[in-house]
């Protein structure tokens, strides 16, 4: 309930968004296309991805058409569904089913991601010996809300839109510089003659980046997101939390540990955010205490001298 509460903030936000796409797309469509054409294409790229966001929800399985296109995920090879299938049925022996789908990444890193009703799993996961204990901490994102509403928070932005965004930001700060570079000119022109400290074309430049960025948000989606992070940190670290505790419960604990004493898993990340919403290992170890009461001290230091 909380995370449909701050996803529906975050789409409320995101609809100022849909009435400049409209006007945007309808202006420059009509240039090229009857109308009636420019219209219906403005309606569509106006308020498409807010209703393709909802379908997330309500609508049938997702996150392995357009998102495994964007991730260039693959089908497993048959060696590599064979490690699946054995992790997978252990899984199902401790009464956690399968996702719909399963894709693989071929990217660097022991990480594992749900999306919508689709399971990405990095490449080299798959050595790992704790890959049943990641799989079902997924799995407890899978079977909550979790996959539902990462799908839903990438549908706010139109597909290609993120590569958009970054190439036009890139061209913005080339051209920054050189502005920096002329300003930094002017400062020291008007400090030498009237002695007056002047930043004015410093901050011109941030102020432009910032409100270009927004502008750009707005267009191709993410505007809200962006707006809301600050109210997404304490969910996102909360339902990791949850998920360590479903494959806790489910008679991973240990498996969990050692893995996460090793690395972290990256995987319910905001779109358009570098931040991490990961808890510590602390955090983690703390929320799986009600597993590990029999163990006294360090618990990660009891698990690695478990046989």
């Amino acid at each position: 309930m909380a995370g449909i509460v701050r996803y529906s903030l975050t789409l409320l936000i995101e609809l100022a968004g849909v009435a400049l796409r409209y006007v945007v797309i309808e202006h420059t469509g009509s240039r090229f296309l009857p109308v009636a054409a420019s219209e219906i294409l403005a309606l569509i790229g106006g308020i498409g991805p807010p209703c393709y966001s909802l379908l997330a929800w309500f609508g049938p399985p997702g996150g392995h058409w357009i998102v495994r296109w964007k991730l260039q995920g693959r089908r497993p090879t048959i060696t590599e569904q064979m490690i699946l299938t054995n992790a997978l049925r252990v899984l199902a022996n401790r009464g956690i089913p399968p996702p719909d789908f399963i894709y693989i990444l071929d990217q660097p890193g022991l990480n594992a991601g749900v999306i919508g009703h689709t399971l990405y799993i990095h490449r080299e996961l798959l050595d790992s010996p704790h890959l049943a204990a990641v799989l079902a901490h997924e799995m407890g994102h899978y079977h909550s809300s979790d996959g539902r509403l990462a799908l839903a928070l990438q549908r706010l932005t139109i597909p290609g839109g993120k590569t958009l965004v970054n190439s036009i930001m890139q061209g913005y700060d080339l051209i920054g510089r050189g502005l920096a570079l002329v300003f930094g000119l002017m400062k020291v022109l008007v400090y030498v003659l009237l002695r007056v400290e002047c930043n004015f074309g410093v901050r011109l430049i941030r102020f432009g980046r910032q409100f270009v960025r927004a502008v750009l948000l707005t267009l191709v989606g993410g505007y809200g997101i962006v707006a809301t992070t600050y109210i997404w940190r304490d969910y996102l670290r909360q339902r990791e939390l949850a998920a360590d505790r479903f494959a806790a419960y489910h008679g991973f604990v240990y498996s969990l540990l050692l893995f996460l004493e090793q690395t972290r898993l990256l995987e319910m990340n905001l779109p358009w955010s570098d931040e991490s919403f990961h808890p510590t290992l602390e955090e983690r170890i703390a929320a799986l205490q009600p597993y590990l009461r029999h163990l006294s001290g360090n618990p990660v230091k009891h698990v690695m001298l478990k046989p």
